[in-house]
């Protein structure tokens, strides 16, 4: 009976609710069979007795459940635990929901379809909330372009920004050559000062010591590509230039006369570009922005962060505004910038440039790209390719496999073309050169120094004899100019040597003094949970500095235990650890340790090495050596490409150029795991045992080595060398920005670009997600 009066009380129950759900219902009139356009407005009065209808049968069916004693009770007796009270679980029967189901849910969608209709920048300024965006839809989004849905006008809208230590290549994506300007801001001084005189390395001891390796390896060239040298060649030199008389040329004869600027306008006291580089440092501070692929906070020509990305702002203005461009501010907002960065970057670098670029110039969006990527694509090349970059400040080897940069393949040198063109001019002075007041330190004499060093120096054996050459002397104070006759002969050549050699560099260099103050305010930065600096690191650049090169060692089996290494070097090195195996690979403090290691040298240790990572056994070793791409502005040395030929075939082990390579060094890297696996199998913890057994290991690769060289033929193939030139006779030094304008006009791009809302709603978390490298 109570099971039956139950049953009868939940009947009236469901019948009462739902007579009240369907009390609201409205049926629509039907004309002719043909539904009305407009539905019958419903009067107030009757909406308010239904509102009424509906809460007196919630009260009612309320009070019937409590009758039934089935209603909901919370637990009292269950104290609270926190601020917050636990609220039950959702009824997954009774509930739908369209959560990120939908593209303009997700925030990276949204931003791409809001930066390819154009409208990124009225979004971020308006006061809306985000939940208001439209659902834009790909078929809403109205474009004039292809049926990808890319805009015709997104090229011309895309700005290709390469910054240098020397110059900065800046463009549209549009453009076949980037506008080039020198790094370059001059501050007027308050006074007038002096500029420091240039040292002379002619009785130093160790210099000369350097020069005269340099000489031999000279001779031994020439000797070997049987050139003529005629013996008293040096003494015809220095007797023509001691007699050397110059002719008197009046100024409006001088075609190539420069205006310098002595004395800043009242108008203006900051010049940028060529303009700054035609300021004498006598009235002027002459400050350069960036050095060695990041700020320069070392100089001590600035007093603060502030002023040093002031210059950078100004700087890139400057540039934007010239004839070529003819972009101002108030169009800043309309244009897509794609940034080349190093390929082993300062994440501080990188995001304060982003900062800048976003917020402070307000432009519309950011995409990243590495430096030896862009000259491949640049190149339009898709195979396994070592980019050497040659810049001002310093040299810069990676390897680039299937669209990635091998960051453990990177290495960082500390020399480049300004070194050179020091060298050069030692080597002038120390041949009676006529200039003999002649002053690096000043405008006049650094570009002097520069128009020689590219007009004269060569690697091409043919073109070393003496010869008569003229260049032209012009003094800033003093109208017209001075052309002096002068003889030249090995200094063309062994100048540029120093590449192979560049510990005489490093004499050229005098210290400088870090301003520490402006050091301090732009960190290196760390891992927010560790506290360890994060920066990306190389093996094969910090193995650089602690001068175990493959090239220097005599022995196979010192060169197969480093193969060996490299990979639990590459796990201590991300792990940053400290223990035994990666004791000779971490250094602490690179970026104040200079890398001087001989530039073919160091090809030889950046391929083996991205060969032994990419895994494959070594066999990409074939292609990388197939493509060396030589770029950079200092890379313009006629012969370059034969004479490195050359020296990597000299250096390189016997052991790493036999085309058999893979063989081998699968054969013993299988024996290396399965001794491995067998001492982990056993669980052998004893350290006796685990020596003895990594002796026999080291008897059986002798033994295998051994085995190995007496069944290859003498005469086997080895992996050929090939230098790439530039494609269609392209500016070497142009290559790179090219790279990027191509990177900008290709679809990916528009998946990677950063826009002001991605920076401030994440700031540097969402590099992790925006940029085709690891960040």
């Amino acid at each position: 009976m109570d099971d039956e009066r139950e049953m009868s009380v939940e009947m009236d129950v469901s019948m009462e609710v739902t007579a009240a759900a369907t009390e609201g219902k409205v049926t629509k009139p039907e004309t002719g069979g043909v539904a009305s356009t407009q539905s019958k407005k419903v009067p107030q009065h009757l909406l308010e007795k239904r509102r009424l209808g509906r809460i007196k049968a919630a009260e009612e069916f309320a009070r019937k459940l409590k009758k039934i004693g089935i209603e909901k009770q919370d637990n009292i007796h269950i104290s609270q635990t926190g601020l917050f009270r636990v609220h039950s679980l959702i009824n997954q029967k009774n509930y739908s929901s369209d959560y990120l189901r939908k593209d303009d849910q997700i925030f990276s969608m949204r931003e791409r379809k809001n930066l390819r209709s154009g409208n990124v920048n009225s979004i971020t300024n308006s006061s809306q909330p985000l939940i208001a965006l439209p659902d834009v839809q790909d078929d809403e989004v109205k474009t004039n372009g292809d049926e990808d849905g890319l805009d015709d006008t997104a090229d011309t809208n895309t700005i290709v920004i390469h910054p240098g230590s020397r110059s900065l290549k800046i463009g549209l994506s549009t453009d076949v050559f980037p506008l080039s300007i020198p790094s370059c801001v001059a501050i007027a001084r308050s006074e007038q000062v002096e500029v420091p005189s240039q040292p002379r390395y002619d009785n130093d001891e160790e210099f000369m010591g350097n020069l005269q390796q340099i000489q031999s390896d000279f001779k031994e060239r020439m000797r070997y590509y049987k050139r003529k040298i005629i013996p008293n060649s040096h003494e015809q030199v220095l007797s023509y230039n001691s007699k050397c008389q110059p002719e008197k040329i009046p100024e409006h004869n001088d075609l190539h006369r420069i205006e310098w600027i002595k004395k800043s306008d009242a108008s203006t006291k900051v010049y940028y570009g060529e303009y700054a580089e035609r300021c004498l440092p006598e009235g002027f501070l002459l400050r350069y922005p960036f050095a060695n692929g990041s700020f320069n906070v070392k100089s001590p020509n600035y007093n603060s962060l502030q002023e040093l990305l002031n210059d950078v702002v100004n700087l890139i203005t400057f540039a934007l505004s010239e004839t070529k461009l003819n972009i101002s501010k108030s169009q800043f907002s309309s244009y897509n910038v794609v940034l080349i960065i190093p390929d082993l970057f300062e994440k501080s670098y990188v995001e304060q440039m982003i900062r800048l670029l976003i917020s402070e110039m307000d432009f519309q969006a950011v995409a990243l790209i590495q430096e030896s990527l862009a000259s491949c694509y640049g190149a339009g090349l898709s195979n396994s390719t070592c980019v050497i970059d040659i810049g001002g400040s310093e040299t810069k080897i990676s390897c680039v496999d299937e669209g990635q940069v091998i960051q453990n393949s990177c290495i960082k040198l500390s020399y480049g073309g300004d070194d050179i063109t020091k060298l050069f001019a030692e080597l002038l002075l120390q041949s009676n050169f006529p200039y003999e007041d002649w002053n690096l330190n000043t405008r006049q004499g650094w570009l002097l120094a520069e128009q020689l060093k590219k007009n004269h120096i060569t690697f091409q054996d043919a073109d070393v004899a003496v010869q008569l050459f003229n260049f032209f002397k012009r003094n800033p104070n003093i109208s017209g100019a001075e052309k002096y006759e002068f003889k030249l002969f090995n200094e063309v050549m062994v100048s540029p040597m120093a590449y192979f050699y560049p510990q005489i560099l490093a004499l050229l260099k005098p210290p400088v003094e870090v301003n520490k103050y402006v050091q301090q305010q732009l960190p290196p930065s760390r891992d927010p949970y560790t506290c360890k600096p994060d920066d990306p690191q190389s093996v094969s650049n910090l193995g650089s500095l602690s001068g175990k090169w493959y090239t220097e060692m005599s022995k196979d089996l010192d060169i197969v235990r480093k193969l060996i290494s490299i990979t639990d070097k590459v796990e201590a090195l991300s792990a940053n650890s400290s223990d035994g195996t990666a004791s000779d690979t971490i250094v602490e403090n690179t970026e104040e340790v200079s890398n001087y290691m001989p530039l073919d040298k160091a090809i030889i240790e950046s391929v083996t090495n991205a060969a032994v990572l990419l895994g494959d056994n070594m066999s990409k070793l074939t292609n990388f050596y197939s493509n060396l791409l030589i770029v950079g502005g200092s890379s313009k040395v006629p012969g370059l490409d034969l004479i490195l030929t050359d020296r990597i075939n000299i250096w390189r082990p016997r052991l790493l150029s036999v085309s058999t390579l893979p063989v081998i060094y699968k054969k013993i890297s299988d024996m290396v795991k399965q001794v491995e696996s067998e001492i982990k199998k056993n669980n052998v913890e004893s350290e006796e045992e685990i020596q003895q057994s990594r002796k026999k290991l080291i008897k059986s690769i002798k033994i295998e080595l051994e085995n190995y060289w007496e069944s290859v033929d003498p005469y086997e193939h080895v992996y050929p060398i090939t230098v790439l030139p530039p494609p269609r006779e392209m500016d070497p030094s142009m290559l790179t920005w090219k790279g990027g304008s191509v990177f900008g006009r290709i679809k990916l791009c528009e998946e990677l670009y950063i826009t002001e809302m991605d920076w401030e709603m994440l700031g540097s978390r969402i590099l992790k997600y925006k940029c085709i490298f690891d960040y």
